[in-house]
């Protein structure tokens, strides 16, 4: 089964575009495909040094489940789900302590 795959069309200064030239001659690689092998990597690289904001953002509500899901798996989403639950009970629980006290 081929990927599902989306288009995104970037107009480049000509000194990047020759820089990106001279590189994919060198690796004899085609341009857009060494471009799409960097642009993934900084993506996947700029995910990971984000994934607090991430979290955060889902758990605001910005972000779904499912766009998380696909970012971080199944698994650390479900660690953060977990977490939010064991603070958000414990915030309750103090609630009721604070209540109790007074």
């Amino acid at each position: 089964m081929r990927a599902q795959t989306e288009q995104l069309n970037l107009k480049l200064e000509k000194d990047l575009y020759n820089e990106i030239d001279l590189v994919s001659k060198v690796l004899h690689v085609p341009k857009n495909e060494w471009a799409r092998s960097i642009l993934s990597h900084e993506v996947k690289k700029e995910l990971e040094e984000h994934k607090h904001f991430l979290a955060r953002e889902y758990l605001k509500g910005k972000i779904s489940r499912k766009q998380l899901v696909e970012v971080l798996g199944e698994m650390e989403v479900n660690d953060i789900d977990m977490i939010a639950k064991i603070g958000e009970k414990s915030f309750t629980d103090a609630a009721k302590i604070a209540k109790a006290m007074k």
